[in-house]
């Protein structure tokens, strides 16, 4: 058996934008970003590394959480990951 959970906690990199599918259901899709931090062996100093992650949410909670979302939000998503390339 094998779990696909994630919480990515970071701010929102843009304003959330709401849409609705052809039956009726919301989708919220935002851009989330999360520093990482490394050591650079160069220069032996701590250095961000920014990581941009696209995040969907569907249904009511979706239309709802809407309102309170705009680019800069400090937010904490959970959810499954779906990696894709393009």
């Amino acid at each position: 058996m094998s779990i696909n959970r994630v919480t990515i906690t970071g701010n929102l990199t843009r304003d959330p934008e709401l849409q609705a599918t052809q039956g009726g259901t919301r989708v919220l899709r935002m851009g989330v970003a999360v520093n990482d931090r490394w050591r650079n062996p160069q220069t032996d100093q701590w250095e961000d590394r920014p990581n941009y992650i696209d995040c969907v949410m569907f249904g009511n909670r979706a239309q709802s959480i809407s309102r309170f979302l705009t680019k800069g939000t400090k937010v904490a998503v959970e959810g499954r990951l779906r990696w894709s390339q393009w």
